[in-house]
């Protein structure tokens, strides 16, 4: 099985192209949710509360994501601390998640830093999607209701979209004037193709 990594920019639409995948019968596993969901596993919770203290839990004692990426996003050495808790658990959860998938040609893992976090390493072959800067600006602002200071911001903590597309192997345009799915169609099948003559090695 050939492990597919599948990045982008903030706003560039990865998650659209992981659901057309999904949709084409590929399994796909969102290491975003992922994190997000350890939010709320006690020992997670925990040490994130120790660190950055009250200030981030509402009134039920629940982490506010966005009180905490407002100090992450700001503060570099928080945004390492934040991701030196999570990071090793989503790691773990996806090596076992690759581990228990059945014979199948590929799958995917989808993160918006994939490189940034090191989980491209886990990888076999990297998709990234690119769009312009200011469509993805754009994007972010009319999706997550925020402001383009916050994106910039955002911004700041993830390699730029040329540094992307130059690690990756295979580049899906989302701008708006090429139409996705067709790019995605093809990469598909050189996907199929590249997993089907590792097999042949193999055999």
């Amino acid at each position: 099985m050939l492990k597919v990594g599948l990045t982008g920019s903030i706003g560039s639409g990865k998650t659209l192209v992981a659901r057309i995948l999904e949709n084409l019968g590929i399994e796909v596993f969102y290491a975003d949710t992922e994190a997000k969901m350890l939010l709320r596993d006690p020992e997670v919770k925990a040490g994130i509360v120790h660190y950055f203290g009250d200030r981030i839990l509402d009134e039920h004692s629940q982490i506010v994501n966005k009180r905490l990426a407002a100090i992450v996003f700001n503060d570099p050495p928080s945004l390492l601390k934040l991701n030196a808790i999570i990071h090793p658990r989503v790691r773990q959860r996806l090596l076992q998640w690759f581990e228990s998938r059945g014979p199948i040609p590929y799958a995917v893992q989808e993160a918006a830093i994939l490189f940034e976090s090191g989980f491209s390493k886990e990888c076999d072959t990297i998709v990234t999607v690119s769009a312009p800067e200011e469509i993805r600006i754009q994007r972010v602002m009319e999706r997550d209701h925020i402001d383009r200071e916050e994106v910039l911001l955002r911004m700041k903590n993830q390699l730029t979209d040329l540094e992307k597309c130059k690690r990756a192997d295979f580049v899906i345009t989302n701008d708006g004037k090429r139409m996705v799915i067709p790019q995605v169609l093809k990469v598909h099948g050189e996907l199929i193709r590249k997993a089907n003559e590792s097999l042949n090695i193999e055999h």
